[in-house]
């Protein structure tokens, strides 16, 4: 498996907060099949290049540490870039794309959207970027909006849910919302979103079993597997049908009430 977002880089966020914990969580992905994972460190609104280049630095000295350690987990930098103003710009400083490719990881704030969602996605993609939003599924109001879900998706926005979602780590609300999109296939992928060793570690294998067991193999080795590894090789990430960039997608904006937001009434 490849983890393509996760908090590992030591002492810059609110993941890992020292090279051993970064070490140990890396031990435990590999104990469970992750060969690869995405350090994708938080890039806030008011981050500039110079805390780009502070990611590069530790992102060296990380490797460094691994590879004395004898993990066996290949690392790639990017980061969790919170929208911004000039979000097209701060995609283009070394080291916030992920894996070096033209894919970004954008992160929503808490609380109402943005006014500027859809034109900050729109000048991402015509500057010639592939935006994928992190984990929609714990966004409450876009996952009570179906018609701004489906917007997104015509955008031809790609959909990262975290395997704790899934699991219900975040919540019955949240893992409500995160099998529904899943079932739904609005998912491309589903990453860790590990922040430390015990209360959010880089783990996915449950939420893989989950997505074998509804959805089957195929679907997990497509979310798991054979999406990251695309992205990592800067190749274009597979979508079946109702999916972003999928050969067809239903017209769902245009009922009153959407199934997502019927379903999650329950829990609001």
């Amino acid at each position: 498996m490849v983890d393509i977002h996760n908090h590992v880089l030591p002492d810059v966020d609110d993941g890992a907060d020292s090279v051993e914990t970064s070490l140990e969580m890396l031990r435990r992905a590999q104990a469970e099949g992750v060969e690869a994972a995405v350090l994708t460190p938080h890039f806030k609104p008011e981050d500039d290049q110079e805390k780009a280049e502070l990611h590069q630095q530790r992102f060296a000295q990380l490797q460094e540490a691994v590879t004395g350690a004898g993990i066996l987990v290949q690392l790639f930098l990017g980061a969790e870039v919170g929208f911004r103003f000039g979000l097209a710009e701060a995609a283009g400083w070394p080291g916030i794309a992920l894996a070096g490719s033209r894919y970004v990881l954008v992160d929503m704030p808490p609380g109402p959207l943005p006014g500027g969602l859809e034109k900050g996605m729109f000048e991402l993609r015509t500057a010639g970027f592939r935006p994928i939003l992190g984990h929609p599924e714990r966004h409450r109001q876009l996952t009570g909006d179906e018609r701004q879900l489906a917007r997104l998706r015509e955008q031809e926005l790609l959909f990262q849910i975290d395997a704790g979602s899934l699991t219900g780590r975040f919540g019955q609300r949240t893992q409500a919302a995160a099998r529904l999109l899943a079932e739904r296939g609005w998912v491309e992928f589903v990453a860790s979103d590990g922040h430390n060793l015990e209360k959010r570690p880089l783990a996915l294998q449950s939420a893989r079993q989950w997505v074998e067991e509804t959805l089957g193999a195929a679907e997990a080795q497509l979310l798991f597997v054979d999406n990251p590894w695309r992205l990592v090789r800067g190749e274009s990430v597979a979508c079946r049908e109702g999916r972003a960039g999928g050969a067809a997608r239903r017209p769902v904006a245009k009922r009153r009430q959407g199934w997502l937001s019927r379903l999650l009434g329950t829990w609001r």
